[in-house]
């Protein structure tokens, strides 16, 4: 009875132990987001502005193409003016679908919505 005694009261002192560890790092957690997440937010939106203003993304450049034209662009020719391979302007052209900036004129021509 007293061996099991002493066994409770070390298990006890553990679970102390390991209480105030958590709690010490659950505040370091909480200090590093409420002081991080402002700094990152700043930092993310303004390397996003140096990239849209320095240059014209993939994206851009394929609706651009597909708006220039009167009667639609079929994905080969993007192909050719653009040099992407297929895989990147099928997934190019089915989020500018999904936005409403192309339609399908029948399969494999797309055209300004």
């Amino acid at each position: 009875m007293k061996r099991l005694k002493i066994d409770l009261q070390l298990v006890v002192k553990g679970i102390k132990a390991i209480n105030s560890r958590l709690d010490k790092a659950i505040k370091a957690v909480e200090n590093s987001t409420s002081r991080g997440s402002s700094e990152k937010k700043t930092t993310k939106k303004a390397g996003a502005e140096k990239k849209a203003a320095n240059q014209e993304t993939a994206f851009d450049m394929v609706v651009q193409i597909i708006a220039g034209s009167r009667q639609g662009v079929n994905t080969s020719q993007i192909k050719e003016k653009t040099g992407f391979d297929d895989k990147k302007i099928a997934n190019i052209i089915y989020k500018a679908k999904n936005r409403n900036l192309i339609k399908s004129v029948s399969k494999g021509i797309y055209k300004k919505a």
